[in-house]
């Protein structure tokens, strides 16, 4: 069984900071998630949930929702055998190893989203998800981030690719790419490749943010405080982690691929069947799904009768 957390981005985070505020243990992990956001907890789900639109906020609500996830079915005797975290969602799974504390996961998380914010004004950006490529197309856009100088932030999907970098050079790809892709669908009138600009504050994954990195590694090298409980895979290499090297691999994701598509083929040699999403999940269940298909069981948890749901299913599948 994967427990899998989150990252910045996730449908439904105002619905899942809701289920969070009304239990008592989830209330607590927003309190410390406000408070190392600089904010009241009343303030977080205010007017709509507004400041969670925030990337300092919004980092430390993922995480604390996810880690209260986590606890929640812990404590319902629902214990994962691995866990895995999309991009953010990897400091919510090393707590969840034992390596640090959730407490300092969430202190982390908001100084992660405030030094990125912080690149992020110094070297605006742009993010683009390019869906539905087949090996050709693949192979076009990768050619043409080469010649544009632009980088793969996630290969998320066997047919996604996200791109980041700087919006000027973007638009360069892309004008690039209308026209390379024009007379490629003169021969392949089914192609089903599309872009999408993504909803994100800044070029994360992209040599933009490398000023953040050593800050957030001495922070990271800080909290760790003790040995792995549970097996992680991390996305810098879609291999288990070592112990020794997961504060420089976590900081250094902020300029690195997410290779989402390797942790999901590692999990799957590590003979796992039953992924549980911490909320809010919907993405990840999407994910899931994509890579691995219908052979495997994912199980949510976006609210309190899910939650439950689950529990059950899978106390009953352990006994």
């Amino acid at each position: 069984m994967a427990f899998l957390f989150p990252g910045q981005g996730a449908k439904d985070l105002f619905a899942a900071a809701s289920f969070a505020a009304s239990e008592l243990r989830g209330n607590e992990m927003l309190d410390r998630a406000a408070e190392a956001a600089g904010i009241a907890t009343a303030d977080l789900l205010a007017r709509g949930g507004r400041a969670l639109e925030r990337t300092e906020v919004q980092q430390p609500v993922v995480t604390a929702i996810g880690l209260f996830v986590h606890a929640e079915l812990v404590a319902a005797g629902v214990k994962p055998d691995v866990v895995a975290g999309h991009s953010l969602g990897e400091l919510a799974a090393w707590a969840a190893t034992g390596a640090i504390t959730p407490e300092d996961a969430i202190t982390i998380a908001a100084l992660r989203g405030r030094l990125m914010a912080k690149e992020a004004a110094r070297h605006p950006g742009a993010m683009f998800a390019f869906s539905g490529l087949s090996m050709s197309e693949r192979g076009i856009l990768q050619r043409a981030l080469a010649r544009c100088g632009l980088e793969v932030a996630a290969s998320n999907t066997p047919d996604e690719l996200v791109v980041s970098g700087d919006e000027k050079t973007i638009h360069v790809l892309l004008k690039t790419l209308e026209d390379t892709l024009d007379a490629f669908k003169v021969d392949h009138p089914d192609t089903r490749f599309r872009a999408k600009r993504l909803p994100v504050a800044g070029p994360w994954h992209s040599e933009s943010m490398k000023d953040a990195v050593p800050e957030l590694e001495a922070a990271l090298t800080r909290a760790h405080c003790g040995a792995m409980q549970v097996p992680m895979v991390l996305n810098a290499t879609g291999n288990l982690a070592e112990e020794g090297l997961v504060p420089r691999l976590l900081a250094g994701q902020l300029v690195h691929t997410v290779h989402w598509t390797d942790v999901m083929a590692t999990l799957k040699t590590r003979g796992v069947t039953d992924f549980v999403t911490m909320a809010p999940g919907a993405v990840l269940r999407s994910l899931v799904r994509t890579n691995l298909g219908t052979q495997v069981r994912v199980h949510t948890t976006e609210n309190a009768t899910d939650l439950r749901r689950t529990v059950d299913a899978l106390r009953w599948s352990l006994s």
